[in-house]
């Protein structure tokens, strides 16, 4: 495939508003007058991803048009979190390596990579990085795996009996095992792959670097901290804070050494508003940067090699400051240093000026020389920056926003009674004011974690303090929780929040609705108020708040699933957890868990005779259709299948139950489309299984796939019921249907789609499986493989994989990749997305009945999660922070997901949520934009629902396999499209749903009156682009749109 061909594919699927900004970004960088930075400043949520992931395929092309072997392009964002959700979307029809350093000085394990031609074309490569670990590299010792490789870099430099010694490997080491850094250092770095350049590079930086105020070399003083770690002596806090200092110095040679050898073509800065110190300021780590990124001004002479930077932010600086707050008119120097950044000061200073000439016409009412200034102004910034916003196309400009801002939040007595305490706490410790902890976190000192006030608290008790343990007692109880007693929420926003939820009935469904539903609904799921319920992302400014939601929220959510259970060890919060109940074990000499596999097994025959849309489309109806109607349908399309197998005889010697998973197995069989079950890569038994699991699940599948007609008996009297049943809702068999919906047109019913669909079938398995999900169920009749597929029906579980594996494919840009690329993210992705396993969060219970005055708990989280504990920069806390979030985009739980707004930029949430709940307010429209700009993305869940409103009764939505294909050409037929915004972004709908703000103020509160005052900007900041003193610009201009800077390309 040439790489002109790959570059229509990667700029295929975007939106005209994106392919005009592709175009305009790429002229800007490599036309006939280019500048080397260009700022793409689209709003909050509008693919800014996929306008780079355009540049990155034109500039490729544009690059090998001109002969270069060699392509570079180097994606900075702010943490790994943004990168692994970004980079698949980055290359998307680019045909590129993707070498495995995230981080500068790993570069050399990888630059053997980079040198590889893609086909008959050039190398082309794509590096991933993030500041804080390949930029600042202050005191820090780096991961063990970069500790290695410099290691092995000194034994290749040095000779191995220079550096081999003991002391050597324990500075190495750091905090590493023994065993880790031998590893690292054998396995992690390929000696093989060290290029002599590489290794010349970093003997020069290393030769050249000093160490210290005292002009020490490094070399010297890393000789000399090595010497402190002989064995000989007790090591030191200062032979470690030694050993770190030289440790960051060491990594700043290499990446100094490993800058030069990459020289990018490209450097895409994501969220670059983030880092403004590593763009603006004048340290090591700053000007590493600049010689990555190159200079502002194009030079005459190397302008079709020089580096271009493409800058990706919504929010690229402050555009609004209301008078009082102390930022003062930052944003206004804020402005004009990205414009410099961009395109120099000279440009820079011809914007301030015809600024400073409009606001001076404004002030004297002359509008044509104002809107003159403007037009100035509006062109030199064009030739740096562009920006779309989808404000625009929206007829009431509120971009489908609804503000619920008239809350009950009730305070109580012993709301304020805590707070007193509270105070009397902190005052005993010295500590600040406790209100802000108070008004955010239910149980604030419980709950904190390394706050000053905790830690100062935990040294008192210690020490004993007999006056703070007078006055310290904690209204959560050990014996309560323990009981599943019902505790006060104690703080009046999560009192709110738990209602909002728990009268929602969400608390009793293990997904949310589906948009597009496909017959009526029924048990929990047929309450209305559940139809229109979305989950909630919750923004606090404290990170103690996020910690006590999800604990507290989530125990409320047990209590009350627990409530139904007769079990008594079931009423023990700490008590042994139950195992799972869809098993596989032997009992009498019987494997026991043989319908279980039934239920699981992706019957290609039933998933023809069950499936509602063909029912739909063969009786001529429309959607949703009736639950009762479509159950006869089926159940008279399985009676007729079923006759042409073996009635059963008396004399068999299975048991009656056998048929449930026998028949559908038969079925397969007799049409010669029936898979091994020993082939179908279900997944590993985990623990719970029973005695010797794993060779009891394989005793299960060996007696499905050698089943012998003659050994079953007579046929159950519900037989077809129970798979009619099945054929509608079966956890294999929906999963095959989801599968087929979305996978190219060559895979539907294909061996491999079966196999993926077995593996779909098992992460349902382990959602049944876990503890909160079997309390929720357990209240029907009937054993536990029964109740899940009665749930399964009641909660149109087919419609709710199609619509999952809908916006899987989409939001993973699957749509065009070979289907075993496809079907294998498919499957990880969804065993993500449905398996979060529950977290716990500690507690700490003040009182004189507990040791030390304090007794620690761990509280359990899983209906609602907490995100972003931490800066998110180490492998695992990555991995359990992208569980999170692939989670809390599922249909599945968690419901609730709450967190700091730090850090968020760029994440999305939006593909199940569209309601954002403002804990604490942010302090500027600009961060109240971002946090609900998290929401409001592509096809997010608000667009999605109103589409399905909209269209999902039309008879064209059943001419495709994927009604939802069907459901968005409709919605664009409908619609100009104002630019590809309608109706992917924007699709508002009289009643419909709408991005939803919640803001839970107290009473009679400051927050209250900081919510009215943003109210009145939020709007008219656009309007203030880069003006000094905005407020008194707004009084002057009101809402004129005519004199709005438009940066549109």
């Amino acid at each position: 495939m040439t790489e002109k061909v790959r570059t229509s594919e990667a700029l295929r699927g975007l939106k005209d508003f994106q392919r005009r900004s592709v175009d305009n970004a790429f002229e800007r960088l490599w036309g006939t007058n280019p500048v080397s930075r260009f700022l793409v400043a689209d709003e909050v949520g509008l693919g800014k991803t996929l306008v780079a992931r355009g540049v990155v395929a034109r500039t490729v092309e544009h690059l090998r048009r001109k002969g270069e072997k060699r392509i570079d392009i180097v994606y900075i964002c702010s943490n790994r979190q943004i990168a692994q959700q970004n980079l698949r979307r980055l290359h998307d029809g680019v045909n590129v390596n993707i070498p495995h350093a995230d981080r500068l000085t790993l570069l050399p394990k990888v630059l053997h990579e980079m040198n590889r031609p893609k086909g008959d074309g050039p190398a082309i490569n794509i590096v991933s990085l993030t500041p804080g670990t390949s930029f600042d590299l202050r005191s820090s010792g780096g991961v063990a795996g970069e500790r290695a490789l410099l290691h092995v870099l000194l034994e290749e430099l040095w000779g191995r009996r220079a550096v081999s010694s003991g002391k050597w490997e324990r500075f190495f080491r750091g905090g590493a095992s023994q065993r880790r850094m031998a590893w690292e250092r054998r396995w992690g770095v390929d000696r093989s792959t060290l290029t002599d350049d590489v290794l010349s590079s970093f003997d020069g930086c290393l030769a050249a670097a000093t160490f210290g105020d005292g002009g020490t070399s490094l070399v010297d003083a890393l000789h000399d901290t090595v010497d402190l770690f002989d064995g000989r002596r007790r090591l030191t806090s200062r032979a470690s804070s030694e050993r770190y200092a030289v440790l960051s110095q060491l990594r700043r040679a290499l990446a100094e050494a490993c800058v030069g050898h990459l020289d990018p073509d490209l450097v895409i800065l994501d969220e670059f508003q983030r880092f403004g110190s590593l763009l603006h300021g004048d340290n090591e780590a700053a000007l590493l940067a600049r010689h990555l990124l190159g200079d502002e001004a194009i030079d005459p002479d190397n302008r079709h090699t020089q580096t271009r930077v493409l800058l990706l932010s919504a929010t690229p600086f402050k555009m609004y400051t209301l008078p009082d707050e102390p930022e003062g008119d930052d944003h206004y120097r804020d402005f004009i240093r990205t414009v410099a950044f961009l395109g120099g000061a000279e440009r820079a200073d011809a914007v301030r000026r015809t600024l400073k000439d409009m606001r001076t016409a404004l002030l004297v009412g002359d509008t044509e020389r104002a809107i003159a200034a403007k037009d100035l102004a509006q062109g030199e910034l064009r030739q740096v920056m562009s920006r779309t916003e989808r404000l625009a196309v929206s007829s009431s400009r509120d971009g489908m926003l609804s503000s619920h801002d008239d809350l009950q939040i009730e305070l109580t007595p012993d709301d304020v009674r805590d707070y007193v305490s509270q105070s009397e706490v902190a005052r005993l410790l010295g500590a600040g004011d406790m209100l802000e902890y108070w008004r955010s976190s239910p149980y604030a000192l419980e709950l904190m974690d390394q706050y000053q006030v905790k830690k100062k608290l935990k040294t008192q008790l210690d020490a004993g303090d007999a006056a703070l343990r007078q006055v310290l007692s904690s209204r959560l109880r050990h014996d309560e929780i323990r009981q599943y007693g019902q505790i006060d929420l104690a703080n009046p926003k999560l009192r709110w929040l738990a209602d909002d939820v728990v009268r929602s009935g969400a608390w009793q469904v293990a997904w949310l609705p589906p948009a597009l539903p496909y017959y009526t609904p029924a048990g929990a799921y047929a309450d209305p108020r559940l139809q229109g319920f979305t989950k909630r992302l919750v923004f606090s400014a404290w990170t103690v708040a996020p910690k006590g939601i999800a604990a507290l929220l989530s125990y409320e959510v047990e209590r009350l699933l627990q409530s139904r259970s007769t079990s008594s060890a079931a009423r023990d919060y700490f008590g042994t957890r139950r195992t799972g109940l869809l098993t596989f074990n032997r009992s009498d000499g019987r494997l026991s868990g043989m319908p279980v596999l039934g239920l699981l097994y992706p019957s290609r025959a039933l998933a023809e005779l069950g499936d509602p849309l063909t029912v739909a489309r063969e009786a001529g109806a429309t959607l949703p259709l009736d639950r009762d109607a479509l159950h006869d349908v089926v159940r008279r399309r399985v009676e007729a299948a079923l006759k042409q197998l073996p009635l059963g005889s008396p004399d068999g010697s299975l048991p009656a139950g056998a048929w449930y998973w026998a028949a559908p197995m038969l079925l397969d069989r007799f049409a010669g489309q029936q898979v091994a079950l020993s082939d179908l890569p279900f997944g590993a038994v985990t623990d719970g299984d029973g005695e010797d699991h794993g060779t009891v699940f394989q005793a299960h599948l060996d007696q499905a796939d050698t089943l012998d007609p003659a050994d079953l008996p007579a046929r159950p009297d519900d037989l077809a019921d129970v798979l009619t049943s099945v054929a509608l809702a079966g956890l294999g068999v929906a999963a095959l249907r989801g599968l087929n919906r979305v996978v190219n047109e060559e895979a539907v019913n294909d061996a491999a789609t079966v196999r993926a669909a077995s593996s779909w079938a098992w992460s349902l398995r382990a959602l049944f499986n876990t503890p909160e999900i079997m309390a929720m169920l357990q209240g029907g009749e009937g054993t536990y493989w029964r109740q899940v597929l009665e749930h399964s029906i009641d909660g149109n579980l087919q419609a709710v994989l199609d619509e999952y594996a809908e916006v899987l494919v989409s939001s993973r840009s699957l749509r065009h990749e070979p289907v075993d690329v496809q079907l294998s993210d498919l499957v990880s992705a969804f065993a993500e997305g449905s398996g979060l396993r529950a977290a716990t969060q500690a507690v700490d219970h003040f009182g004189a009945e507990y040791e030390g005055h304090v007794r620690r708990d761990r509280l359990r989280s899983h209906f609602a999660v907490r995100y972003g504990r931490h800066a998110a920069e180490d492998d695992k806390t990555v991995q359990r922070e992208t569980q999170v979030r692939d989670a809390f985009n599922s249909p599945f739980w968690p419901f609730v997901l709450a967190s700091t707004s730090v850090g968020q930029e760029g994440l999305d949430f939006h593909h199940y949520s569209h309601a954002v709940v403002h804990w604490n307010l942010p302090g500027n429209p600009v961060d109240m934009e971002q946090r609900e700009g998290r929401v409001h993305r592509f096809r997010g869940h608000a667009v999605r629902k109103n589409v399905a409103a909209a269209f999902g009764q039309r008879e064209e939505v059943l001419a495709k396999r994927n009604p939802w294909e069907a459901l968005f050409e409709l919605a664009k037929s409908s619609t100009d499209g104002a630019g590809g915004i309608v109706p992917d972004w924007v699709f508002p709908l009289a009643s419909g749903a709408t991005i939803e703000r919640y803001v839970p103020a107290l009473p009679m509160s400051r927050e209250r009156q900081h919510y009215r005052r943003l109210l009145r900007t939020m709007g008219a900041y656009r309007l203030t682009l880069g003006h000094p003193r905005q407020s008194d610009l707004l009084a002057y201009v009101g809402n004129d749109a005519d004199l709005a800077l438009d940066l549109a390309p």
